[in-house]
Formats: C-alpha cells, sequence, structure tokens
C-alpha cells in the first residue's frame, strides 16, 4: 500500500495537471468564433516585408488557389476575417488596389464554405479612381482535363416594361461548366456575369440613410484557356471609373444537378422568370431590380430586397428536387440574412426609402415591411424544419410575437363588426398609420396560424381570427368592377391600387387550408375571392402558373380554368 506522502504528492500533480487541461480548454475555446462572430487579423510582418504585388493568390477550400491580378496595379493585403454562420463559414481578405503608390480602390475576396465542402467566391472591384481598370479573378484546374459548358443564353430575353420596375435588363449566370479527366468528373463550376453598378446614398438629418446600386452594366465576360497541362477559368472584373465590379462563382467537386432535366428546367425558369429568379449574388447578399419610387432616384436601381434575400425557390426546388446546386443556394441565403440583420435581433428593415411612403405616412429607411419579415421568418423555419436546423426551427415565433405586440400598440386598423388588420409598415418616425395590403394581411394571419399550430400559443390563434374576422366583415368590397381584388385598404376604409396577378391569390389559397389544418372552417368569403380573381385571370388571357393551377384545382375551382392554357 502506498503511504499517505506518496498519495499526496500523486494527488498533487493531478490536481495541477487537471488545472492545466481546463485552462488549455478555455485557450482554445477564446480563440474559436461563435456563428456570426467576425474574428479579424491584420497583415502579419511577412506580409508587410513582401509588399504591393502584381499578382496575389488565395487559398481555397480544395486546396487549389484562386489568382487575382489588376492590371497594371499592385495589390497589397490591407485586413483578412473570418466569420461563422449557419453551415457555412466566409474567408475574407481586402487588397488595396496601388497605381504609383497611390491608393486607387479595392478588391475584396470572400471565400463562403458550405459544410458539405462546396464554396462560393465572390469577388468585388471598388474603383475609387475616374480610371478604366480590369482585375482578373483565376482559377486554375492542373492536368490533362476537357470542359464542357452548359450555357444558360438558349433564347433571348424579352426585356419588357413593368409600370413599376420599368425595364430590368438583367438575364442569367453564363452557364455551369463541367470539368473531367479521363471521362472522370474533376469539377462544377456555376459562373456568373460581371455587375458594374454605382453605390448611391441618401442621408438623412437624424443621421438615417437610404442605399441603393445603379446599374451600369451586366457583362458576359468569360475566358476559358487550356493545354494539356491544365484549364484557367478567368472572371475578369471590369471598371470604368467610381464604380463596384462584382462576379460569383460556385465550386463543388461533386455534380450541382444529377438530373439534367432538373437542369434543362432550371435554365428555363431562369430565361422565362428572369426577373423573380435571383442571378446577382454578393457576399452581402443578391441585389434584384427596385421600382422607380425609391430615393436616390434612379430609374436603373437595384437593393438587397429582403423577399429576394430569403431564396424561397431555392428552398422549393431543393425540397423538390434534393439537387445540390439548390442546397448551396439555401444555405447561402441563410448566411446572407444575418449578415443583413446584423444586431438587429428579430427583426429586418428595409435599407432603401420608398418615396410614396415617406409622402404619405413619414416613412423613410429603415423601417420594418411586415410582408418581407413574415417571409423571412417562414423561410428560416422551413430551412430548419427541412435540413433539420435546430436554430431555425423557432425562427417564425419571434416574428409572431411582433404581431401581437403590434396590436397591443395600436398599429391596427379596426373594422366596423368586429376584427382588425394590422398595418403593412412599421417605423417609429411615422407620422401616421399605413394602409392594409390584402396579400400583407393573409400572410400575416397565416404565419400567425402555423405558429400556432406549432406552440399551441392560444395569443397567436386569437389574433388571426380577428385578422381573419376584419377581412371578412369588409366583405365583398375588397372586389373590383372588372373582378380582380383592390390591392389595399386605406385607415378611411376607401381601396386602391393595381393587385398582384398572382401573390394574392395564392395568399387566399394558403389561408384556406391554414384555416383547416388549425380546425377552423374555409372561409366563405374567402372562396368567393379567389373564384372572382381566379376568373378575372382566365378572361384577361393572364397567365396562371402551373402550380397555382394545380391548386385551384385541388380546392375545387378546376371548372374555372379548365381548357385554360397555363404557364410555366
Amino acid at each position: 500500500m502506498l503511504n499517505r506522502k506518496k498519495w499526496s504528492i500523486i494527488l498533487c500533480f493531478l490536481a495541477v495537471l487537471v488545472a492545466v487541461i481546463i485552462c488549455l480548454a478555455k485557450t482554445t475555446n477564446d480563440h474559436l468564433p461563435a456563428p456570426n462572430e467576425t474574428t479579424e487579423t491584420t497583415v502579419n510582418e511577412q506580409d508587410k516585408k513582401r509588399g504591393p504585388q502584381e499578382k496575389i493568390t488565395v487559398p481555397l477550400p480544395n486546396a487549389v488557389q484562386l489568382n487575382v491580378e489588376a492590371d497594371g496595379l499592385f495589390l497589397h493585403e490591407t485586413k483578412s476575417s473570418a466569420e461563422m454562420h449557419i453551415r457555412s463559414t466566409d474567408q475574407t481578405t481586402i487588397y488595396e488596389l496601388l497605381e504609383d503608390k497611390k491608393s486607387m480602390g479595392f478588391v475584396k475576396v470572400t471565400v463562403r464554405e458550405i459544410d458539405n465542402g462546396d464554396f462560393f467566391i465572390f469577388t468585388q472591384l471598388e474603383n475609387k479612381s475616374d480610371k478604366n481598370y480590369s482585375v482578373s479573378i483565376s482559377y486554375r484546374i492542373d492536368g490533362n482535363v476537357h470542359y464542357d459548358l452548359t450555357d444558360f443564353e438558349r433564347e433571348k430575353i424579352n426585356h419588357e416594361h413593368d409600370h413599376v420596375f420599368g425595364v430590368d435588363p438583367t438575364t442569367h449566370p453564363i452557364g455551369l461548366l463541367k470539368v473531367t479527366e479521363h471521362e472522370n468528373f474533376v469539377t462544377n463550376m456555376m459562373l456568373s456575369r460581371n455587375y458594374v453598378s454605382k453605390e448611391l446614398r441618401y442621408e438623412y438629418e437624424d443621421g438615417d440613410k437610404s442605399i441603393v446600386r445603379e446599374l451600369t452594366s451586366e457583362n458576359k465576360n468569360l475566358e476559358l484557356n487550356r493545354d494539356k497541362k491544365a484549364l484557367t477559368i478567368t472572371l475578369p472584373l471590369s471598371s470604368s471609373g467610381k464604380d463596384l465590379s462584382e462576379n460569383w462563382m460556385l465550386v463543388s467537386q461533386k455534380p450541382l444537378f444529377k438530373n439534367k432535366e432538373t437542369l434543362d428546367e432550371w435554365i428555363e425558369q431562369s430565361i422565362k422568370q428572369y426577373k423573380a429568379t435571383n442571378k446577382w449574388y454578393t457576399a452581402e447578399g443578391p441585389y434584384t431590380k427596385l421600382p422607380w419610387s425609391i430615393e436616390p432616384e434612379t430609374k436603373m436601381g437595384y437593393g438587397r430586397n429582403l423577399v429576394r434575400v430569403q431564396d424561397q425557390e431555392a428552398l422549393t426546388h431543393y425540397e423538390a428536387t434534393k439537387e445540390r446546386y439548390f442546397y448551396d443556394l439555401m444555405i447561402n441565403s441563410v448566411a446572407n440574412l444575418f449578415i443583413f440583420q446584423g444586431d438587429r435581433n428579430g427583426l429586418w428593415e428595409t435599407e432603401y426609402t420608398s418615396t410614396w411612403l415617406k409622402k404619405n405616412y413619414g416613412i423613410k429607411a429603415p423601417y420594418v415591411d411586415t410582408r418581407h419579415n413574415e417571409k423571412i421568418a417562414l423561410f428560416l423555419k422551413q430551412t430548419g424544419d427541412l435540413l433539420d436546423i435546430k436554430e431555425l426551427k423557432h425562427a417564425n415565433i419571434m416574428y409572431a410575437d411582433f404581431l401581437v405586440d403590434q396590436v397591443k400598440n395600436g398599429n391596427i386598423i379596426e373594422v366596423s363588426g368586429g376584427g382588425y388588420l394590422i398595418t403593412d409598415y412599421y417605423s417609429p418616425h411615422q407620422i401616421k398609420k399605413t394602409h392594409v395590403s390584402l396579400n400583407h394581411a393573409l400572410g400575416e394571419m397565416n404565419l400567425l396560424l402555423e405558429t400556432y399550430k406549432q406552440t399551441k400559443e392560444a395569443s397567436y390563434l386569437e389574433t388571426a381570427k380577428n385578422m381573419k374576422r376584419g377581412i371578412e366583415n369588409i366583405g365583398e368590397k375588397w372586389l373590383r368592377d372588372n373582378g380582380d381584388v383592390w390591392y389595399q385598404v386605406n385607415g378611411d376604409f376607401s381601396f386602391e391600387g393595381t393587385d398582384y396577378p398572382i401573390l394574392t391569390l395564392e395568399d387566399l389559397m394558403n389561408s384556406q387550408q391554414a384555416l383547416e389544418a388549425v380546425g377552423e372552417k374555409r372561409s366563405e368569403l374567402f372562396d368567393k375571392l379567389i373564384r372572382s380573381k381566379a376568373a378575372y385571370l382566365t378572361e384577361s388571357k393572364q397567365e396562371i402558373p402551373r402550380s397555382v393551377a394545380n391548386n385551384l384545382i385541388k380546392q375545387g375551382f378546376g371548372e374555372i380554368i379548365e381548357g385554360y392554357s397555363t404557364g410555366y
């Protein structure tokens, strides 16, 4: 047996060992970034000694390097940062552009690695000078490889003028590149076009600001150079001065599309539904066409529209096809949403001013759009449920609480006979309550019903039923003389606005299903509005998407569209 002295020595040694282990664990954990936490590093001494270079290389997750070269300029690394998101990680590096030791701008490279090993490369040239510059972004694949490019440009897009948005001249990505060696699959790459724009800002006296982009051009810039040793893919960033030039690529060592029919359908949708399909992706989110009624004013205004930052199209297509490309877009969308939100926990605020909201209600950026937040909450919850992401499964609850609080705070229009409608927009600076759009009211009601089904919290059901009662007590006044529905009801119960062709019809049908899902009866008024709206669409020969037509048939309205040609 060990005597007391030996036992004391052993116990002291073990105590010291445990203390060292705890200290090491704490030190390690202190250097691990939390989700959505950014860790920045400055340029080290070796980089300082190296100084500006004509060509730099950026390490990538698959052990390949990205080459960045500025024509006639030098590049000098100034900052590097890492940021963790849900199922993805960003590594961002910023390089200063130098000409004769003078700063001409910056090049930013963000590599967003998805948890399946795929990664996006987002690149941006910020040209602060008046000169024309070009930066080459090159990706080299070694070996005696061969490539096949599936070009998305299969037919010319008819860029029609829209009475709200004007003309949207953007198109779609360049295409999907497949690389093989000795008939063995090597790489898939989705390659974007080059988007050149100017950032416009309007700053208000209280420090708030409205931010939009003015599109200068969309360019199909791609160089493919192959010899027996390698294939080099180059996406140039072109600039004409005082602007931003951006592109992106998605790289995978596995097929992004296993099914050729799914790829063909996506290409067709990218052409036919070009206005509704994201293509100008950046590390901070996609940019899409904005209405003319924005501040600063421009007819070529683009912005981070929150309805499009949440990529519902990707979610819908992934759920139906399980294709890798749509998974990557979903995870990218989740990252973009939380990057956009920043430290504004719970809500997403629109970052550009609508001039008609400002004129009518005194609302300017930033402000809360109830429909946009409803769409985001549902997207995050659906993504969480579909992909079993615990952090996202309750994303709708916080927004449902916000809607209940809006009622408590009086941001509603009370309806004679009972019920109320929550106003469309909210800002602490507004001078009066805003209107209520039928599609907003239906969307909010549906979210509350879904959240009640999930939680059994009575306040959600009570609020939803009061909103239903409010819509029903307005009754058939929602209907216009031509059979369509009015877009909005004002505080004095006057009606105005041309409704969306399809959106509100979908909301009405979704509402009926949501009501039945929680044990409530279908609304007779909603059925009347569905019937009238569908008949109006057929009589005015407007396109009805196949999915909407199928839902009409499923809910008993098939005779209205019998023999009617449905769209994509």
